[in-house]
């Protein structure tokens, strides 16, 4: 049996493939990300049925929605 390997997407794109990626890249859970797409926090494309890309600029802007500013 040939084990064909997945593509990847080059570390310049501004894109992630799937939750995994985005997890990773946002060091958080999958679960975390499931539950951001869900509620709508972090906007996606879907392009197939099982295929969804983010984009990196659109997780930093809603993990910046998350920042407390410092008191003093």
């Amino acid at each position: 049996m040939k084990i064909i390997p997945r593509p990847t997407i080059p570390n310049d794109s501004d894109y992630l493939r799937g939750q995994e990626q985005a997890a990773a890249y946002a060091k958080v859970s999958r679960r975390c990300i499931s539950a951001w797409q869900s509620r709508r926090i972090i906007p996606f494309l879907k392009i197939g049925h099982k295929c969804v890309l983010f984009r990196k600029t659109d997780i930093d802007a809603a993990l910046s929605r998350f920042e407390v500013p410092a008191i003093g």
